[in-house]
């Protein structure tokens, strides 16, 4: 999404703030939020509106500039880079216009040698969302200088869509950091993500469906589902979920890869859940997947084994649930060399 000469990425809408000035950075649209499921500690509809992974990219000649965002329910972070190369981090306080000065590092320009191989340009600036809030844009001042959005070749060449709960979402890599284990792998191959995780949900939900598979501009499309689904759905009722995401994205997507990935079997493993239960749900999610893929005659289609991306049960944190952040950087390593067996031949 082009505006005011910068692009948004992983911007599915940018939506007037009936309490200040300024642009909400949607990565749903405002149309899926209001289908998705509210219930009783359904977290979607808010997970939904995070501003994460959201990125702002443009251009400048201007060496020194002024950029101006807010957060809404909670204050926030941004990283900043140039290129690949990281600049800063910075807060967000809610409830006010927040100025941050920037001024560009000369010594990232003083060959042309630095940042040859690298995924973006170094002369594109990048502002990454983090955290789990709202981010509202209000402006760039660049003092009248000339600002435009990234060409095509200063932009990775490849991009592959994310769906899955708040593991896939980066919970726990880091408040300030930008590594998710989706975000390490893609790095790793060269690609860059759409992240459309939703923590604390991820239900399949039809609404979300058919907003992923609208995403025309994705290469390949990973799935990691069913995690936060094993107490609230039947078997039967996942299947269905899951049937309708698959055959959607391959309606739209002829030709493209899609990955899922198994529940991940630390799951199986949380403290205080009905292990026999859960873990009979568990199975029968996982055997749905597998009979799904098999049966579709869909060379395309590729179920990966968890265990494989997350080897070790020490590489969480202590709610025994998510990944620590060392966690997710063997992940995104382990991530990269499972699809670069699919996607990179």
């Amino acid at each position: 999404m082009i505006y005011q000469n910068i692009e948004f990425y992983n911007v599915e809408e940018l939506s007037d703030n009936p309490l200040m000035s300024g642009k909400i950075l949607r990565r749903y649209p405002t149309e899926t939020i209001t289908k998705l499921d509210c219930g009783e500690l359904k977290m979607g509809p808010f997970a939904a509106s995070y501003s994460n992974e959201c990125e702002i990219r443009f251009v400048t000649t201007r060496k020194v500039f002024r950029i101006y965002f807010s957060a809404m329910e909670r204050d926030g972070k941004i990283n900043i880079y140039q290129g690949d190369y990281y600049y800063g981090t910075y807060d967000l306080t809610h409830g006010k216009i927040n100025c941050i000065y920037v001024l560009v590092n000369d010594r990232l320009h003083q060959t042309d040698e630095m940042g040859k191989d690298n995924r973006y340009n170094k002369s594109v600036w990048r502002i990454v969302f983090l955290k789990r809030y709202t981010a509202i844009f209000h402006g760039i001042d660049v003092a009248n200088n000339q600002i435009r959005p990234p060409k095509k070749e200063e932009l990775p060449s490849k991009t592959f869509l994310m769906y899955g709960s708040s593991i896939s979402f980066g919970a726990t890599s880091g408040n300030s950091s930008y590594l998710s284990f989706p975000q390490i792998a893609a790095r790793r191959l060269g690609y860059q993500v759409m992240n459309k995780s939703l923590p604390g949900s991820c239900f399949c939900e039809k609404a979300v469906t058919d907003m992923i598979v609208g995403c025309s501009d994705v290469d390949f499309f990973l799935y990691e589902i069913g995690g936060n689904m094993r107490n609230r759905y039947s078997v039967e009722e996942f299947t269905t979920r899951f049937k309708y995401l698959m055959d959607e994205t391959r309606k739209h997507h002829p030709g493209k890869m899609i990955i899922a990935i198994d529940v991940f079997w630390t799951i199986r493993h949380i403290p205080f859940e009905d292990k026999k239960t859960v873990n009979k749900v568990i199975d029968g999610y996982d055997l749905a997947m597998r009979e799904y893929i098999n049966n579709s005659g869909d060379e395309l289609m590729v179920l990966l084994d968890s265990r494989s991306i997350l080897p070790d049960i020490s590489l969480l944190c202590a709610d025994m649930l998510h990944p620590s952040a060392y966690g997710h950087m063997v992940m995104g390593e382990n991530l990269a060399k499972e699809i670069s067996k699919y996607v990179l031949k």
